[in-house]
């Protein structure tokens, strides 16, 4: 530290002495001797946990080789603590490095999404605007829960699916996820009698679902399978003639795929698509004599 402030001292009202010391050397890579020895002084700084942030303020002011310099020393902060994490990129606003901040957030992401720490990766990857690696993960987790749908897995998911939101570009079947969350969670009230309105909410979410376009086909007998209970257990039709003839119409139409190779049933019951019409041929009557 004394022979890099000694440069300053022998520089102060010696021209000579200045010219000497900013002049740049071919023998020492293209730099002055200040800044060599500023350079060597920094190097020592970074050595050491609790004297490297001090080091920037060295090699910022270390024009030929400084930077680059700087740019290494932050690049190579470990990003396992997210407040070490967040001290870096202070120091990468504090000397205009937006692209190093940007690139320290998708390494944090890509360390703790492949650490088993989900929300924190996702989180890291929203702060460096990751378009592409979010929406990686949003189609994971759709194709994901896609095999899942008519399970209670999904509820393991729903922290993540939240972090996400519903617009994360290419990957439109998160809208229906969304959608299909508020579904279950208005189905498990209903089915638990909590509120009077639950029942009507639940099947009001579930014609969203089946009319919605983002809705796959191989989750329309899923989402009806999980409708069947509900629709036994009121002695009131929930659904009016419309809405029942329009999901005996989606029905037929699973009918017609399950002939198709690609038919997927998501490993549901081999009843499940006859007690689905069976209940939804129930509630067709009853809304007829109803509205009769």
């Amino acid at each position: 530290r004394m022979v890099t402030h000694c440069m300053e001292l022998l520089a102060a009202d010696n021209d000579y002495a200045d010219i000497m010391l900013h002049e740049e050397r071919p023998n020492f890579g293209g730099i002055s001797i200040e800044e060599l020895h500023r350079l060597v002084y920094a190097q020592v700084l970074c050595s050491h946990s609790s004297t490297w942030q001090i080091a920037p303020t060295y090699l910022s002011s270390c024009l030929n080789q400084g930077l680059g310099l700087l740019e290494i020393l932050l690049l190579k902060q470990p990003i396992q603590d997210n407040r070490l994490v967040l001290k870096t990129l202070e120091l990468c606003r504090l000397y205009e490095l937006e692209n190093v901040g940007t690139n320290i957030m998708k390494i944090a992401g890509c360390y703790h999404w492949k650490h088993g720490r989900k929300g924190t990766g996702v989180y890291w990857f929203q702060q460096a605007h990751d378009k592409v690696r979010l929406d990686r993960i949003a189609q994971q987790l759709f194709e994901r829960i896609g095999k899942s749908v008519a399970d209670d897995n999904f509820k393991q998911w729903e922290g993540l699916l939240e972090l996400l939101g519903s617009d994360i570009g290419s990957a439109g079947g998160l809208e229906f996820l969304h959608r299909y969350r508020d579904f279950k969670r208005s189905l498990q009230q209903a089915l638990e009698g909590r509120t009077g309105e639950a029942a009507r909410q639940t099947v009001e979410f579930l014609i969203q679902l089946m009319r919605n376009p983002s809705t796959p086909q191989r989750f329309w007998l899923p989402l009806l399978h999980d409708s069947v209970k509900l629709l036994n257990c009121k002695p009131r039709p929930l659904l009016n003639v419309a809405e029942t003839t329009l999901l005996l119409n989606k029905l037929q139409e699973l009918s017609m795929a399950k002939l198709r190779p690609d038919f997927c049933s998501n490993h549901l019951p081999s009843h499940a698509l006859s007690s689905v019409r069976l209940a939804l041929g129930s509630n067709l009557a009853r809304a007829i004599l109803e509205e009769a």
